[in-house]
């Protein structure tokens, strides 16, 4: 018996110990002490942590390194200390985020990022970088606003389609788009033969284009050294438009004489003067047909008359209109500039041209004001200048142009300001170079663009040049584009092309 109470006080003292034990580790546990040794304090600070307790675990990627050993307040808001261990160290870009285990689970301190170059945070300084962007109360907070927003958004659809009004011209939005739809069809299928046979013209055009690209490289080549030869004396021959614009000012030459002259009014002017005298004579019944075939008199001044109103009519056969809508892409900006313009042919050598430039770049203006301070006993003259830039303006074009064979000048307003500009065509008008100068200003360098159009279809060209290359303000650029070009016949054709439904 006395072996037995032996043997059962060994084993009363052993579970005493373990028991002991046991409780010493929960207390530990509890208070966050695990990590008391071999841990090094860190500081981070959160506007808000609901939920998160002093000993809650600090993870990195799902591995516990530490616990939070504090929790108080700072200005107002939660300043923690982080236990962590000596073996982990934590780079100063880390980002600090309160998580949830689960929709209820308990809450715990994650580490996340770090970048290779940033220094190790040491003992007692502070983690920067803190989230509780995934925090539940706050993902609540936010669908709750979002509730709100469509709550609002249902009562206006509601005000807006409700009631015999909304229920109308909801129907009748649905009949519009329904009769749309059959138009477009109805149009599509009507069109489909023009529309197979611009693919296959624009399938044939380019192996045509193949092969002549092939065929004349070194053609091309030479094209390509011209330009340049042409580009280096371009600068002399734009110092050269002022004198040529004083000159067409002053009437002298060709272009001073076309724009001044009044030959063609008269003219005009004398040819109906004598139809008028003409039908004055038949309607007071002076004469007789007889008469007027044998009076010579009569009969000279009717051919005159008529050798008028021949030439009248001979002009306006010659008269052309020709439509142009081209845009250009603005390398240095990435802007892109848009130009439609209509050309006035009243005879093959001269013409008048009226269009709208769209700008995105725009225009920029100085105002410049003058006053006068007394300062010191005198007057002192104050010189305030202010620079405004108006963008996305639409500019205009007004010019009048002469041709002689491959050779055009043009003069007029150029983008809402004056100028003159040149032109010259090669293989039958299918390139052309042209030249431009406007804006001119005594304190900036003029506005100069030169440029060359290759017109590889009947109605379609490329466009390619550098614009304002003599800007001292940075806007000098490189610009490429594609246009359409389209004469009376080609207007006639597409207009007469329309198909016209049949009225019900």
């Amino acid at each position: 018996m006395a072996f037995k109470t032996g043997t059962e006080i060994k084993v009363g003292i052993f579970v005493f110990i373990a028991l002991v034990a046991l409780g010493v580790m929960s207390l530990q546990v509890g208070s966050g002490s695990l990590f008391s040794s071999g841990t090094y304090d860190l500081v981070v600070v959160f506007d808000n942590v609901t939920g998160l307790k002093a000993g809650a675990p600090v993870e990195i990627a799902g591995i516990e390194v530490g616990l939070v050993k504090e929790i108080g307040l700072e200005g107002g808001r939660a300043r923690l200390v982080l236990g962590i261990k000596d073996d982990v160290k934590v780079r100063s870009d880390v980002t600090a985020s309160i998580k949830s285990r689960g929709v209820l689970g308990d809450k715990f301190l994650e580490l996340r990022g770090g970048t290779d170059g940033y220094d190790y945070l040491a003992e007692g300084q502070s983690i920067q970088l803190s989230d509780r962007s995934a925090d539940l109360e706050v993902l609540f907070e936010k669908v709750g606003q979002i509730a709100d927003d469509i709550g609002v958004v249902a009562k206006s659809v509601a005000n807006v389609m409700g009631g015999p009004d909304g229920e109308r011209d909801l129907r009748l939005t649905f009949h519009s788009l329904r009769d749309l739809s059959v138009s477009l069809n109805q149009m599509v299928q009507s069109n489909m033969e023009s529309v197979n046979m611009i693919v296959a013209n624009m399938r044939e055009f380019s192996g045509d284009l193949r092969q002549v690209s092939s065929q004349n490289k070194r053609n091309i080549g030479s094209i390509i050294e011209n330009f340049e030869v042409a580009s280096g004396q371009l600068r002399v021959t734009l110092d050269k438009m002022g004198s040529v614009l004083d000159k067409i000012d002053s009437g002298q030459g060709a272009i001073g004489k076309m724009v001044g002259d009044n030959e063609m009014g008269e003219d005009l002017k004398r040819t109906v003067a004598s139809l008028e005298s003409v039908a004055r004579k038949i309607d007071e019944g002076k004469g007789t047909l007889g008469k007027l075939v044998n009076d010579e008199t009569t009969g000279e001044e009717l051919d005159k008359a008529l050798e008028g109103v021949n030439k009248y009519l001979a002009k306006q056969d010659e008269f052309k209109t020709v439509l142009d809508f081209h845009a250009e892409h603005q390398a240095a900006s990435g802007d892109l500039k848009s130009y439609l313009n209509v050309e006035l042919h009243p005879s093959s050598d001269h013409f008048y041209l009226l269009g709208v430039v769209s700008d995105p770049r725009g225009r920029t203006t100085e105002t410049e004001t003058v006053t006068s301070r007394w300062v010191g006993g005198a007057f002192t003259e104050v010189r305030e200048i202010e620079e405004k830039t108006e963008r996305d303006q639409l500019l205009f074009n007004a010019q009048i142009g002469k041709r002689w064979g491959d050779f055009v000048l043009r003069g007029g307003v150029f983008e809402s300001t004056g100028g003159v500009g040149a032109e010259y065509y090669l293989w039958e008008d299918r390139v052309r170079l042209f030249a431009e100068a406007f804006d001119f200003d005594s304190n900036d360098p003029a506005h100069y663009k030169a440029g060359v159009n290759v017109y590889f279809l009947k109605n379609f060209y490329v466009a390619a040049g550098w614009d304002d290359f003599a800007s001292n303000k940075g806007n000098s650029s490189f610009f490429a584009g594609l246009g359409l070009r389209f004469t009376d016949e080609d207007i006639k054709y597409i207009m007469s092309s329309i198909p016209v439904s049949a009225a019900n």
